[in-house]
């Protein structure tokens, strides 16, 4: 396991957590909140472990250090061999996380640490958890045993039910800037300042991904991806439909779609508040390399329409868990964006 200096990003949430270790006062309930694949359950497991260390390392004095697990006493090397018996981590058996499994661990709970001060219970992905477990486990997270630590951890706060989020303190957790992904690609891979700015783009913030995707397949995936906003596409209604299908097969296809749209109009939005595009400094963009056809999308719409089109994304990425229609809400998304390429092109002829 890293200890917590290893740890890129994420300051915030970290010295939360550094405050609550050095203070000795630890919620019964926490709740690790952020895009997926950004570290959340790399920290908890950090957090975790410093919890149960027999031996953890102190700041000395007026050291601004931090409180960090040994990494060699009994307790961390139980932990790194996932065989720790005050550690139980909860994850979906199938597709969900099942009442049974709320119940077992219920059955444990009550009894004391075994080897440690704490049982810590992580539960990830918390959302997955269905109806009847989350109504069981705000039963443990209403009256929880001294000794417990529940940490849930979620890419979707919002599909949890609020008697469960209101028991819980909420730590966010945010991606890494491009910048700051960029400059580790670089480092770490010898990328061109170019190749790492769209590996950086394309999996935002998310360091792991960054670091397992080549540069011949980013660009792929990219061009794929840029056909929801080409020109190609919006005008030709077959085109339109097939790109739709191919963009929303499955949740996380398009989560990727939603995500590429997003930072698109948000370029668009930067644009719109530079008073001269030939003032714009490339860099600012997410995608910067397509700088020249965001200019066009910058035209063609005001910064309302672009706002409201942003909010239509949200509205669909947070309807994903009532399993919507994707297809037609990604239809129904183009056929907008296609509705500007026309009326663009009408003003232009009349």
């Amino acid at each position: 396991m890293p200890f917590f200096r290893d740890i890129i990003g994420h300051p915030r949430a970290l010295d939360i957590l550094q405050s609550m270790l050095l203070s000795e006062e630890i919620p019964h309930a926490l709740l690790f909140m952020g895009e997926a694949g950004i570290g959340k359950r790399t920290v908890a497991l950090t957090f975790a472990q410093t919890l149960l260390c027999r031996e953890r390392q102190m700041p000395e004095g007026e050291s601004e250090g931090w409180i960090e697990p040994c990494n060699h006493c009994l307790s961390c090397q139980k932990l790194a061999a996932q065989n720790h018996p005050d550690l139980t981590i909860l994850e979906p058996e199938g597709s969900t996380i099942k009442v049974e499994q709320i119940r077992a661990l219920q059955d444990r709970i009550i009894f004391k640490p075994l080897d440690g001060p704490k049982r810590i219970i992580l539960i990830d992905p918390a959302d997955k958890m269905n109806a009847a477990a989350a109504n069981s486990l705000l039963k443990t997270l209403e009256e929880p045993p001294m000794h417990a630590v529940v940490i849930l951890i979620t890419s979707k706060p919002f599909s949890l039910p609020e008697t469960i989020l209101s028991r819980c303190q909420k730590i966010a957790f945010y991606p890494l800037s491009l910048s700051q992904v960029e400059t580790l690609l670089t480092e770490r891979k010898g990328w061109s300042t170019h190749d790492a700015r769209l590996i950086a783009s394309l999996t935002g913030g998310d360091l792991g991904e960054a670091l397992s995707l080549e540069i011949e397949n980013a660009r792929e995936i990219e061009a794929g991806l840029y056909t929801l906003v080409s020109e190609k596409t919006l005008n030709d209604y077959e085109v339109l439909f097939d790109v739709a299908t191919a963009h929303s097969r499955d949740e996380a296809v398009l989560a990727q779609s939603l995500q590429y749209l997003a930072a698109w109009f948000r370029d668009v939005l930067v644009l719109q508040s530079v008073p001269n595009f030939d003032l714009l400094d490339p860099s600012w963009l997410v995608y910067s390399w397509r700088h020249e056809e965001i200019k066009r999308w910058a035209a063609r719409m005001n910064t309302h329409e672009v706002g409201a089109f942003l909010a239509d994304l949200q509205e669909i990425h947070q309807a994903q868990i009532r399993n919507i229609n994707r297809q037609l809400a990604l239809e129904t998304l183009l056929m907008q964006l296609r509705d500007k390429v026309i009326n663009q092109k009408q003003k232009a002829s009349g």
